[in-house]
């Protein structure tokens, strides 16, 4: 009773110090400044928090922050922070990424999740799959979206039939450069009764490629960038499409992720909701 009680006062001082360092920090900054921990920084970091991980496990039996991580009220902390992240994320019209309350949040359940992992992945009846799925998969949703996140970029064009566009622009009106050429081929639009838009698609040329984008269904250009229809407007007897560029590197280790959650679930599913004791 007396040690679940000391984890209860252990976790709320835990949460209560990292949200105050947080709300210094973004008082203090402002956004986090993601653009700084681009690759390879952000390996590097991701590395050394690899190692630092580790030797907090390899010195559980002895270390006061080890045994916390492990706890069963450390474990319900992360899931309510994973909860609480998802709804705010929802909420927000900004990418909460930028916070450093998440950025802080989400370091605290990866390693949480790590140390557990770490912990729980084998027992004495062997590699324990269906465990491996669960958290693993989590965990490399996760990695890759916090250690990715550097990397990523979202920018958005207007192209014309008229003219080739070579210039994007990020969210914060920064301008760069694609590094190729679109313009605009064709255009088709399907219209409610009442004039309102059912569906609409276009025909752009992509480095004198023609290729076809239709909303939620990008063109994916190479394994790291999708291109996305998002919008039109009228010009007179012409039109003007509003296309996103998504450039994510860390994608297909994020879709790992979400392939072994699911393969994970069906487990659960198949073989029943009762997980041993770790």
């Amino acid at each position: 009773m007396a040690k679940r009680y000391n984890d209860i006062v252990r976790s709320i001082m835990v949460v209560v110090v990292s949200m105050v360092m947080a709300t210094l920090m973004q008082w203090w900054v402002g956004d986090v400044p993601i653009a700084l921990f681009r690759f390879p920084l952000n390996i590097i970091l991701a590395v050394l928090w690899l190692y630092i991980v580790v030797e907090l496990y390899r010195s559980r039996h002895h270390n006061v922050v080890s045994q916390y991580l492990l706890s069963p009220i450390a474990s319900l902390m992360s899931v309510s922070v994973v909860v609480i992240t998802c709804m705010v994320m929802g909420l927000q019209r900004q990418p909460a990424v930028m916070s450093f309350h998440f950025a802080v949040a989400t370091l605290f359940v990866l390693t949480q999740l790590s140390m557990v992992l770490l912990r729980g992945w084998r027992n004495i009846n062997g590699i324990r799959w269906r465990f491996i799925f669960n958290h693993a998969g989590l965990w490399l949703v996760l990695f890759a979206g916090f250690w990715g996140a550097p990397d990523s970029n979202v920018m958005r064009t207007v192209v014309v039939p008229d003219l080739p566009t070579t210039e994007a622009y990020y969210i914060d009106g920064r301008v760069t450069m694609l590094g190729y050429e679109m313009q605009l081929f064709d255009f088709r639009a399907e219209y409610f009764d009442n004039g309102t838009p059912s569906a609409y698609e276009a025909d752009v040329l992509i480095d004198g490629r023609k290729v076809t984008l239709s909303v939620n269904h990008p063109y994916a250009r190479t394994w790291s960038e999708d291109i996305y229809l998002t919008g039109y407007e009228p010009c007179g007897d012409s039109v003007s499409c509003v296309v996103q560029v998504v450039r994510h590197p860390w994608k297909w280790p994020m879709a790992t992720g979400i392939v072994m959650l699911i393969v994970g679930a069906i487990m659960m599913f198949i073989q029943g909701p009762k997980i041993p004791n770790i």
